[in-house]
């Protein structure tokens, strides 16, 4: 039997989400065999047999076997070193320095190809080949391998990705688009990095919530809150300024969010017209805004397609 079968990993900051699935070439369709999300503990043994455990349970749910498996795609929250594939830094601390491929592969006892990508590379990809680029594709006759794409994820940090002709670019060191470590505010809010007032402090859920539960924020604001309303103004301004700058850099067709405050539309309202009065070109060539057409599942998607990825190439 030929294998067809490709399991994705997601790691974030609270969860690890699983899934094993066919993915169509011809259509970009993806069909889920099971699916399942733990926590995340930030310890790394415990995290690892966790996650034996979370790829056994999906396995028997698909009622497959590890030999059934063409490859096993990883999403890690952080910047990767394009050869190894060991995390060199992220808000994950734990995973920093930690060989997952080595450790999956004894403890697993496989052969099956593994490999892993940033979960923001991965995000993009999946919603380039599968989601917000197949309506992109559709509405402005842009195929998948002609789009240059730009993914941002805002959730407990602030992630970037990039890809053209159908490819991810991940720069020389694995830290192509570290978004999150633009500064907005010089001398502002102190970052893990060393910097400050890098746009992560700004943006990210984590940063939301040193203020106020996020949710809870959200929902004063939809009321009229004017205090609350006032920080949303002032969240507004700091993502288009980091959009704007984004914008220069790369020129994409279209931004795609991610990540938990994606699913919050307050934040996203005419924020295309907002981003036109900020850009060097003019409005017309402003890129178009995407939320997410996968959901939350679009990384261990992309991870999926990155495996298939790599095997073909």
């Amino acid at each position: 039997m030929e294998k067809k079968y490709y399991l994705g990993l997601d790691v974030g900051g609270t969860k690890v989400e699983g899934a094993i699935a066919i993915l169509n070439s011809v259509d970009h369709s993806i069909s889920v065999l099971s699916k399942k999300r733990i926590a995340c503990v930030q310890e790394t043994e415990s995290f690892t047999i966790n996650l034996v455990d979370l790829i056994h349970d999906l396995l028997t749910t698909a009622q497959i076997k590890m030999e059934d498996l063409k490859a096993i795609g990883l999403g890690l929250p952080g910047t990767l070193d394009p050869k190894t594939c060991i995390m060199l830094n992220g808000n994950t601390r734990f995973l920093v320095g930690f060989d997952l491929i080595a450790t999956l592969r004894e403890k697993l006892k496989t052969n099956t190809p593994i490999v892993a990508q940033n979960d923001a590379n991965l995000f993009t990809l999946a919603e380039a080949w599968g989601g917000a680029g197949l309506h992109y594709s559709k509405y402005k006759n842009v195929p998948f391998e002609d789009q240059v794409v730009v993914g941002i994820t805002l959730g407990t940090g602030v992630g970037g990705g990039f890809v053209t002709k159908g490819k991810i670019l991940s720069g020389a060191n694995g830290s192509a688009l570290e978004v999150g470590h633009i500064v907005l505010h010089a001398g502002g809010n102190k970052c893990y990095c060393g910097q400050q007032g890098c746009a992560e402090t700004y943006l990210s859920g984590t940063a939301i919530n040193k203020t106020m539960d996020s949710t809870v924020l959200l929902e004063l604001a939809a009321q009229g809150n004017s205090d609350v309303l006032q920080f949303m103004i002032d969240y507004r301004l700091d993502l288009v300024q980091f959009l704007s700058i984004i914008n220069n850099l790369f020129n994409p067709h279209y931004f795609v969010f991610g990540g938990g405050l994606s699913g919050q539309g307050i934040l996203f309202e005419d924020l295309k017209t907002d981003l036109e009065e900020n850009i060097f070109l003019s409005k017309e060539y402003c890129p178009e805004i995407y939320i997410n057409h996968l959901g939350d599942s679009s990384g261990l998607f992309g991870a999926m397609i990155y495996a298939s990825e790599k095997l073909h190439s």
